[in-house]
């Protein structure tokens, strides 16, 4: 088989600091699509050769390449599991180009220089972790029933969990691989943003928020509104419960279904016969709960006078004053005139006398 040269990359000769020789990885966590050495350090004497395996023993099946270093130029001999990708240098290290997971395993080189030594190495190709995603069995959980959200990630060696805004309940259960988040009984109180973040020794990547909504209720109902107006005057009931997702209404009055359909009930002008009980139902469509209440409306009839009678009613009213005024003003005036009358008597000489009814001169 015909020798093949590659660049020596190294120099011909590389003395290191005397030792136990060893292999490192570079970088110690290599990448899928990257690139490692399989550094051999230790090495103080010239080497004649190195021959590079993967797997468990020195098969020759299970060979990558055989390296002989030399003095002007360098020998490579490709063995059965030889790729393109590998690269071979004088001081029996080994880069391997554009991993992939195909080329993880165990890695053995025997180095002949002064003596043989044997050493190996084992190889581990990590993926960076996808994008995580939180998946859902149902998109609106009932209050109080159990639920689980689940981080759906590849290459993952560590989840974490994070709610924004506010942190996780202390109800809520992790699995032993930290990808499902369990609410054994969820409460409108979890609702919320939720995030997952994912990572390995190589990359780490959060999801994109889920929106946690649970639905709940309706809690009970009640009617706001006047409840007490003339005839004529407007009629506005509005019904309220508190409820997620916001409730369907309906309304009846009197028992007649209404076709009202939302919180408010109104009448812009109301007659006598609109008084009576006004009941809001309100109902659930995710929980199909539902909940009434009912107020009773009373309509007074309004005093409605005539014009006509009005005007002759005022006309006899003013008559009855001015006469009324008249008499008041004769009796005043002939109460005044007696009491004048009564002092210039009083007042008269003793010799004057005035005739009675029976008296004589």
């Amino acid at each position: 088989m015909k020798g093949f040269v590659i660049t020596v990359l190294l120099g011909l000769t590389v003395d290191v600091t005397s030792g136990a020789i060893s292999i490192q990885l570079i970088p110690q966590y290599p990448v899928i699509n990257g690139s490692v050495t399989l550094s051999v350090t230790g090495v103080s004497e010239e080497i004649e050769y190195a021959i590079w395996y993967k797997g468990h023993n020195q098969a020759t099946q299970y060979q990558f390449l055989s390296y002989f270093p030399g003095s002007s130029s360098s020998r490579l001999v490709p063995g059965p599991l030889y790729n393109p990708r590998i690269t071979a240098f004088n001081n029996g290290s080994l880069e391997i180009k554009d991993l992939n997971i195909k080329d993880e395993g165990n890695y053995i080189v025997k180095i002949q220089s002064t003596k043989q030594e044997d050493i190996s190495v084992t190889l581990t190709v990590y993926e960076p972790v996808t994008k995580p995603k939180i998946k859902a069995p149902i998109t609106q959980p009932k209050e109080n029933d159990s639920f689980t959200l689940t981080c759906d990630t590849l290459h993952t060696v560590k989840i974490r969990w994070s709610r924004r805004g506010t942190g996780i309940s202390s109800e809520t259960e992790l699995s032993a691989d930290n990808k499902t988040l369990t609410f054994p009984s969820i409460k409108r109180g979890d609702t919320g943003q939720y995030q997952c973040e994912a990572q390995n020794l190589v990359s780490k990547d959060s999801s994109d928020p889920y929106t946690l909504t649970v639905t709940y209720g309706p809690d009970d109902a009640q009617i706001e509104g006047l409840l007490s107006v003339r005839s004529g005057s407007p009629v506005v009931l509005t019904c309220s419960a508190d409820s997620s997702p916001p409730p369907i209404y309906q309304w009846k009055a009197n028992d007649t279904v209404s076709k009202e359909n939302t919180n408010n009930y109104n009448i812009s002008n109301a007659k006598t016969e609109d008084k009576g009980v006004y009941t809001c139902m309100v109902r659930n469509p995710v929980t199909l709960r539902t909940a009434t209440a009912s107020v009773y409306v009373n309509v007074t009839a309004e005093l409605v006078i005539d014009e006509n009678q009005l005007s002759l009613e005022f006309i006899l009213g003013l008559a009855f004053a001015i006469i009324i005024g008249a008499v008041v003003i004769i009796i005043g005036s002939v109460c005044a005139y007696r009491k004048c009358v009564t002092k210039r008597v009083n007042g008269c000489p003793s010799n004057i006398q005035y005739i009675s009814g029976n008296s004589r001169r």
